[in-house]
């Protein structure tokens, strides 16, 4: 494909999360967004009419049309394997939302499939590409901390109370939603933790159910090692008001990195995360000084930001950021989280 041609894509999936998807697919100037597909009638011809494109009655439909370069799936974890393997036999290239899948069988199964059929698999593991977490990478990097020891986050809101039978999420099994509030936001974590000091080795983890209706975990905590010997904790939560931080501690600064959501509609919630750069906050606490300076930050938009590299990546054959193998790792540590809060033991990543 010309390196400057305009990249035709369909949505799969078109629930609360594709609202943003579709509002910066608007917004690029490298996609085309010609058609969506869901299920649910009401849902597509919604979605079709509040962006402008066209709807298909089947998932097939989607897949046997031509002017189709790629797909955007945005659909429950469970469809993500068997859809990505029939959009890899019809030639089409892959933007899947995390998780890459519920199992890591099917996740493996996925990254073989693409890679033979020569199609882009993509995974939306966003949170990497907030400004934020860019500068602490750079912090990182350039020696700031000095040695890393430790790191530690939190992300959690209540969305438990708000499942309902026919969620997906509302199932704890690899039908719907393992790992409840890990496996949806935690994720996004554990491929941040490992995107700045990666690989992770192993993972020790406690998970209960506490408050809400769903019969899913709505509580887990998880302390984790990297291969290098830092050690780690990342907490995820369905039942408290919304809670998305960082905290890295070095021998010579700690860095703390704060998100602070707004209390917003869930629809306009969901529309905020291309706007998350204005609400993160990073201080840095240095060795003999008292109290933090403030790190200044750009303001950009991680939703657009990966559309756009979908796009590139289709013109040009260049493997994106987050990628099969980075989503696997990702996985890897819910699944080995899951593993632990069964066997009440450490249980190593498998990626």
């Amino acid at each position: 494909m010309a390196e400057n041609k305009t990249v035709n894509l369909a949505l799969i999936g078109t629930g609360a999360w594709s609202g943003s998807v579709g509002d910066a697919m608007m917004k690029s100037s490298k996609i085309n967004l010609l058609t969506c597909f869901d299920p649910v009638t009401e849902k597509r011809k919604a979605f079709s009419k509040r962006f402008g494109c066209e709807y298909e009655e089947s998932y097939e439909d989607v897949l046997n049309r031509d002017d189709i370069d790629g797909l955007h799936l945005a659909t429950p974890n469970h469809l993500h394997a068997e859809q990505t393997l029939l959009a890899a036999e019809h030639g089409k290239h892959v933007f899947v939302e995390k998780p890459i899948a519920n199992t890591l069988t099917d996740a493996r199964k996925m990254i073989a499939t693409c890679h033979k059929a020569n199609v882009v698999l993509m995974v939306g593991q966003h949170l990497r590409r907030l400004t934020g977490i860019r500068k602490l990478k750079e912090l990182v990097e350039a020696g700031i901390i000095g040695n890393p020891i430790q790191v530690e986050g939190n992300y959690s809101q209540n969305l438990g109370f708000a499942l309902t039978p026919e969620s997906f999420r509302w199932r704890g099994d690899d039908t719907g939603c393992p790992a409840g509030s890990l496996m949806t936001m935690g994720i996004h974590h554990a491929d941040v933790f490992n995107y700045l000091f990666g690989p992770i080795k192993s993972v020790f983890s406690y998970f209960n159910k506490l408050y809400i209706p769903a019969p899913v975990d709505d509580v887990t905590t998880t302390v984790f090692q990297y291969e290098s010997g830092v050690l780690g904790y990342l907490g995820s939560n369905y039942a408290s008001p919304k809670a998305v931080w960082f905290y890295v501690y070095g021998t010579e600064a700690n860095l703390l990195c704060t998100i602070t959501p707004p209390e917003l509609p869930f629809e306009e919630y969901l529309l905020w995360w291309q706007q998350v750069d204005q609400d993160t906050d990073i201080q840095i606490f240095e060795k003999g000084k008292t109290g933090s300076t403030t790190v200044p930050l750009t303001i950009g938009n991680p939703i657009i930001e990966e559309i756009d590299e979908f796009a590139d990546c289709i013109r040009t054959g260049a493997q994106p950021e987050t990628d099969g193998k980075s989503a696997l790792s990702a996985l890897a540590f819910i699944r080995a989280a899951i593993e632990s809060s069964k066997s009440g033991k450490q249980a190593l990543l498998q990626a």
